[in-house]
């Protein structure tokens, strides 16, 4: 590079790309920089606007979440001005690319949590926390009393980038025992163990009691699930049909109120149930019919209110939110 001379920009420093848990980062440090010298990060030949450069240390990073193979590539620093320019390549790809995964690897098995027991909605959850987790170099595997477990009708294993887990579904005595957890990762391997028996079966059996019974509560209580607008505007003489849509098992019970008092259905108000659907009818409205209603829903799981706020104008006037506009 003649075009630098004794003044060139950017004498940059190559040093090793340091790892760390889930990131990735390139960090160059250049010298003999001027305050309009300007520094790139350039990824397969396009900018990466997220690169950052300290211009008080010379420092340049780049930080890459989550590393993946779509990462995969060659990296450029490149630092430049009325002097010329100067870069460093990182070649992101081959055993450069298998290397930090493995590394990344070992790292996330070393940062694995003991083992927690948890009862679920479910059953028996048990999980490790990590770092870190890559599918494709990291290897796991799960032992019941010394017997390698596989996902099944009752089973339940997965990974998620920073969780490994056991999902134990409808749990019996039979899944009494120690669960035992196997991280590899490269020529690396780890052991975590527990205990699911005594208290910590015990305790778990019992969250799984309690949340299996509250959602079950939750999925059959009374609900009224859409259906009722906030506000109902209408001009009096008119026939209004309000129609909302409950769930419940058993089928709730079903009433109306009008500024919290139960409405009676005669003459001019008339209520329709067709399955889920639930209509109230209000003929030929008239100013005393403005208020707040609600339908009422209620079984034995628990029960549920829909409100709507209804608005009746007289002839010739503008309904009041189009008076507010």
């Amino acid at each position: 590079m003649d075009i630098y001379k004794q003044n060139r920009v950017g004498q940059a420093s190559r040093g090793k790309g340091k790892i760390l848990s889930k990131n990735q980062q390139r960090r160059h440090t250049v010298t003999n920089t001027k305050k309009e010298t300007r520094f790139q990060w350039f990824f397969q030949r396009a900018e990466m606007p997220d690169g950052q450069y300290d211009p008080e240390t010379g420092t340049g990073l780049l930080c890459i979440e989550e590393l993946s193979k779509k990462d995969k590539g060659i990296y450029r620093a490149m630092v430049s001005d009325d002097r010329g320019e100067d870069d460093t390549i990182l070649d992101l790809t081959g055993d450069a690319l298998d290397a930090i995964f493995t590394e990344l690897g070992r790292i996330g098995a070393l940062s694995a949590t003991p083992l927690k027991i948890q009862g679920t909605e479910e059953g028996i959850r048990i999980f490790s926390k990590v770092k870190y987790y890559n599918v494709e170099y990291m290897k796991t595997t799960w032992f019941h009393k010394d017997k390698r477990l596989e996902s099944g009708d009752r089973i339940r294993v997965g990974t998620t980038l920073d969780e490994i887990w056991l999902h134990i579904l409808d749990p019996k005595d039979s899944d009494k025992g120690k669960y035992t957890l196997e991280i590899a990762a490269g020529k690396e391997a780890r052991q975590l163990s527990t205990d699911l028996s005594g208290q910590a079966f015990e305790d778990a059996m019992a969250e799984h009691q309690r949340l299996k019974a509250l959602a079950i509560i939750e999925k059959n209580r009374a609900k009224v699930v859409r259906g009722l607008p906030d506000v109902a505007t209408i001009m009096e003489d008119k026939t209004l049909c309000l129609t909302c849509v409950i769930s419940g098992d058993p089928t709730p019970e079903i009433s109306w109120l009008k500024n919290d008092q139960p409405v009676t259905f005669l003459d001019r108000y008339h209520m329709e149930v067709r399955g889920t659907e639930v209509t109230i009818t209000i003929e030929k409205v008239n100013s005393d019919d403005s208020g707040r209603y609600g339908v009422f829903v209620k079984n034995k799981y628990g029960s549920e209110t829909g409100q709507v706020t209804i608005s009746v104008f007289k002839h010739g006037d503008e309904p009041k939110e189009l008076k507010s506009m």
